[in-house]
């Protein structure tokens, strides 16, 4: 599968799918990722909840796709980064339509196409944010986005831990913010003569995010993209002479959070990867004369039902695993990341409570005319479908579909 990856987009929509069409028209183009900044503006209210200083806000492109119906050249998905809208984004925490052939993945997801495994993470890591809850989309409208903007991009544990429990192979790992030791495995000498400014945050493995280096070790993806730091990346990490190494500080006062459904403590598996090396691309941002989009070519699963449609499909596990962190929530609220302990996260599969999932169930729905501007609906369509509990009927604390009416 042929896949154009775009960097940072900064609301230059146009500009991106003008040069996918071209390189649609020559050689087909199969999906258009990009890699965050997106700036889904839909209109001049939405400026509140986007941290940009005032004389830089500009509408940009989405408007038009967005109350237009004008599709995108070819399918296209793309993930949050720290320069975003979030009064838009934050009502698809899940994923969805953003527009007609635009999909959202939402703070973290992994989904199907065309045979293809894409695990998705959005925003960028700040520590002192990853334990705490975000405030709600209502708190956010009630102050007038007056507070929070910036920690309403942060990773919080709950976007990384369905990741870090996944165990079956993947093509493609998207996020914005850069796996903090990738440098070791490129031309970092190259990258310093680019932006000599990184050196010391080099230095101190301070050049991204920890959490995505895990993630990277644990995962082993055939591919990893990123974008933020606006400059051409490549590395490679060779899994075969590298160890992943304890995934998570240990504190040897903590008590393990056992939430096993097993009677006996379940024992740490290793992923069943079968990627020996991960390659790494990081993109620049949309500009003229800047390295911002690429194609990389991918090969796709034809044993997955998603090989033969042009229909997007959640992925099971991944559901699998938001079950589980539903179900146990309560525990892991006051459980600091740090002393989270993977092995008793190891998720068994346990469903109980929650409806069976059949294969047709995975398919994800065809866009509707507007259905972007049901951003309420296509959440709650989720939430109902596979994180209800049988005897519950709701377990949503987003505004209602009238709320978000009375804003349109």
């Amino acid at each position: 599968m042929r896949i154009a990856v775009q960097g940072c987009c900064h609301g230059e929509l146009d500009r991106v799918f003008k040069t996918v069409q071209r390189m649609n028209s020559r050689n087909k183009i199969d999906l258009l990722i990009i890699l965050g900044d997106f700036q889904s503006i839909r209109k001049p209210k939405d400026f509140k909840s986007i941290s940009i200083p005032p004389k830089y806000q500009k509408l940009g492109d989405f408007h038009k796709y967005y109350s237009r119906n004008t599709p995108a050249p070819v399918p296209t998905i793309f993930i949050g980064g720290n320069h975003e809208s979030m009064r838009h984004l934050m009502l698809l925490p899940y994923g969805g339509y953003a527009g007609k052939r635009i999909y959202y993945l939402g703070y973290s997801n992994v989904i199907w196409f065309k045979g293809v495994r894409i695990a998705s993470l959005s925003g960028i890591w700040k520590e002192w944010d990853v334990d705490k809850a975000r405030p709600s989309w209502e708190e956010m409208e009630s102050c007038q986005w007056q507070k929070n903007i910036r920690s309403l991009y942060h990773v919080r544990k709950t976007d990384i831990l369905p990741l870090m429990t996944i165990k079956k192979p993947l093509s493609l790992m998207l996020s914005h913010d850069w796996p903090n030791e990738i440098t070791k495995h490129g031309d970092v000498a190259g990258l310093l003569k680019k932006k000599p400014f990184f050196k010391k945050d080099i230095q101190n493995d301070n050049l991204g995010s920890p959490a995505n280096w895990k993630l990277l070790q644990r995962l082993r993806p055939e591919w990893w993209l990123s974008a933020h730091l606006h400059v051409r990346f490549q590395a490679e990490v060779d899994h075969t002479t590298s160890s992943e190494g304890p995934l998570l500080k240990k504190n040897s006062d903590e008590i393990d959070l056992d939430m096993s459904s097993d009677e006996e403590t379940a024992s740490h598996e290793c992923p069943t990867h079968s990627n020996e090396s991960t390659k790494f691309l990081a993109l620049d941002k949309c500009l003229p004369g800047r390295q911002f989009l690429e194609v990389i070519e991918v090969e796709a699963d034809e044993s997955h039902p998603s090989f033969k449609t042009t229909e997007m499909y959640w992925d099971e596990e991944f559901i699998s695993n938001l079950r589980y962190l539903e179900k146990n929530r309560e525990a892991l609220e006051d459980k600091p990341f740090s002393e989270i302990e993977l092995s008793s996260l190891e998720n068994t599969a346990d469903d109980s409570g929650y409806p069976p999932i059949s294969p047709h169930d995975l398919i994800v729905p065809r866009y509707e005319y507007s259905i972007q501007k049901r951003e309420k609906d296509q959440t709650n369509y989720f939430i109902e479908k596979f994180l209800t509990l049988k005897d519950q009927t709701n377990l949503s604390n987003e505004p209602s579909s009238e709320d978000v009416k009375k804003d349109s």
